[in-house]
């Protein structure tokens, strides 16, 4: 049964993570011309530190909480799962998630980003999932674990 939610929410998850990106981009792309053998080219796999520089305010806020979305997916096929006796566990990115951002407001993580890429223009090509991993969560997952806390 576990098997089967999880099955069925994975592509939730996915669609709830693309339209929460769907104002984050240099320029409007046709249904059309977005091929599906080539995921470079579609909104999601060119949301780099150009494209969240040149998007609006409401378009990162819209794209953090397509994310929260996901993450709250995840947690409820969780519980679900836990109510029927079977498990489920979180994804290392959604509990990290948790620990780095439990007390901060979208707007605040959305000044973090945008002030990693103020501070390192360089690294704009990074995209913006790697930055908030490498940057913001696997930080505080491990100054977490240094103090002994979840």
């Amino acid at each position: 049964m576990t098997l089967k939610i999880f099955k069925f929410a994975m592509p939730v998850l996915a669609l709830m993570l693309i339209a929460g990106t769907a104002g984050c981009h240099r320029e409007q792309v046709s249904p059309q011309k977005v091929s599906l053998e080539s995921a470079e080219n579609t909104p999601m796999a060119a949301l780099d530190g150009f494209v969240w520089q040149s998007s609006t305010p409401q378009s990162k806020l819209d794209f953090l909480l397509g994310v929260e979305c996901a993450m709250a997916m995840e947690a409820a096929i969780k519980q679900v799962a836990e109510e029927r006796g079977g498990t489920v566990e979180l994804s290392r990115f959604a509990n990290g998630w948790q620990i780095a951002f439990r007390d901060k407001a979208r707007p605040d993580i959305v000044r973090q980003i945008d002030e990693f890429y103020t501070q390192n223009p360089e690294q704009r090509k990074r995209h913006v999932f790697d930055v908030i991993w490498t940057e913001m969560v696997r930080p505080a997952v491990d100054a977490s674990r240094k103090a002994g806390t979840k």
